[in-house]
């Protein structure tokens, strides 16, 4: 596994995702596909070549997702050639995966192929016909689980982000298609048609869909899909973020049998709250590989924060939605901030990230904070649009795109922001009729002096 990401994916720099939206998933998932497809392409030429240098008579050629060889060879059982000869070129496939390792499977097939060319011995058994392919390519799920991880990451680069989606993308695959039975289209449908919750049978429709492109399964389970409402949310306002942020002290000190060690560990949930509230941030973005030296520096003047390139959106850099809580929240307490040090290079594996952004979440239910993690952020953006900032400056202060910031906020705007947002844009109405009508009187009042002036003037010159 470790020699095809060296080979397909060292020279390759998956691109950030943009956001969390379809669109920007596809991107993702389109340029690396491009990527394998052209050192796929490059390897198998490398592979045609050297068949031919060797005077073997077989070619591959890759096509729905396998690789079949093909050569010239005596006609099939019963089949005839148009002028009558007794040979033709025939393109056999055995069930060989359009992979490296495919690849190296096919040439080896290849070179023993050709040898029974060159002995005229080849003579036309299962193997050549293609039923023992179509045995093998009758796996179970449960077979398919065992091979998930090396399949996943044949064409895949290896990152954090992407063992973090695959090590999801398992535990679905144990979850909604486990079993003995063979894996069809007919097989895959009817497991998800038992899910109910429409959050679950989306991520097992894009799962099925994995699946089939992995098989070289075509199929569509959009008919499958079912309408999804969004759970209310409780978007904080800013009066009941400032007065939750001691909750974390005071659940710690509350618990008598704790130890010294850990009572401290108020002051890292304290400080990532913080970080949440202020800028907006994603839990993962504090946790994985944040800059903390920078937040602390004399030289970051716009007190930004500095998301590190690793995570889902690549790097960016943050300036604070309520620079004011800054000092407020004592987001630059010293302790505080070598606490949260320690935590966020405790982790080794992407399992161990995902561990420590779930203890986040943990720690608000246990401080009874009345909001989770997210909710500080769609509160950002909440904020921003009150605040007058641009739609695409407050977009790409959150790290996502311009369309999914619009649909955040507007989802998760409340009556209470938008009566805020009616009464801001009609103060700032009356704010531009009093200067209207301000500017009406100081130009009545100019020409009533350029009129006295002129009058003066007069005055004056029949005097003289």
């Amino acid at each position: 596994m470790q020699d095809i990401q060296n080979q397909i994916f060292s020279d390759f720099e998956p691109p950030c995702t943009t956001d969390g939206s379809h669109l920007g998933v596809m991107h993702h998932v389109k340029e690396t596909q491009k990527h394998y497809d052209m050192k796929f392409e490059q390897e198998l030429l490398k592979v045609n070549h050297r068949l031919k240098s060797s005077k073997t008579k077989v070619s591959l050629q890759a096509k729905k997702g396998g690789i079949q060889l093909r050569a010239t060879l005596p006609l099939k059982p019963n089949d005839t050639h148009k002028q009558g000869r007794d040979k033709k070129q025939y393109t056999i496939s055995l069930g060989i995966p359009a992979s490296f390792d495919g690849l190296k499977t096919a040439e080896e097939e290849g070179y023993e192929l050709g040898k029974l060319i060159a002995r005229q011995t080849f003579t036309w058994t299962d193997k050549y016909l293609g039923k023992q392919a179509q045995r093998k390519n009758n796996i179970t799920f449960d077979e398919f689980y065992e091979q998930f991880e090396k399949r996943y990451f044949e064409t895949r680069k290896r990152t954090i982000k992407s063992e973090n989606t695959f090590n999801t993308q398992l535990r679905n695959l144990r979850y909604y298609f486990s079993g003995k039975e063979v894996i069809t289209i007919a097989n895959l449908r009817e497991k998800i048609k038992i899910i109910d919750s429409s959050v679950n049978r989306m991520s097992a429709i894009s799962l099925a869909n994995i699946l089939c492109k992995m098989l070289n399964i075509e199929a569509n389970f959009s008919d499958l899909k079912v309408s999804y409402k969004p759970k209310k949310r409780n978007i904080p306002n800013d009066e009941q973020i400032s007065n939750s942020i001691s909750l974390f002290k005071n659940h710690y000190l509350s618990i008598s049998k704790m130890s010294p060690s850990y009572r401290d560990n108020w002051r890292i949930y304290q400080t990532i709250y913080a970080l949440l509230a202020i800028y907006g941030l994603r839990p993962r973005e504090i946790v994985n590989n944040p800059n903390l030296d920078w937040l602390m520096s004399h030289e970051n003047k716009h007190n930004t924060f500095k998301v590190h390139e690793s995570n889902k959106t690549g790097y960016r850099e943050v300036f604070p939605f309520v620079a004011e809580w800054i000092e407020i929240f004592d987001l630059k307490n010293i302790e505080n901030i070598e606490k949260l040090k320690k935590f966020s290079s405790s982790w080794k594996t992407a399992s161990q990230l995902k561990d420590r952004v779930a203890t986040i979440a943990n720690n608000f239910r246990y401080a009874q904070v009345k909001f989770t993690p997210y909710d500080l952020r769609h509160a950002c953006a909440i904020r921003a649009h009150l605040q007058g900032i641009p739609i695409k400056a407050a977009a790409n202060n959150l790290g996502h795109s311009v369309q999914m910031h619009t649909k955040v906020y507007q989802q998760w705007f409340s009556l209470e922001n938008t009566r805020k947002a009616f009464e801001h844009t009609f103060e700032e109405v009356n704010e531009v009729g009093v200067l209207k009508d301000e500017n009406a009187r100081l130009k009545k009042r100019i020409a009533e002096l350029e009129h006295q002036l002129a009058k003066q003037n007069l005055s004056e010159i029949m005097k003289t």
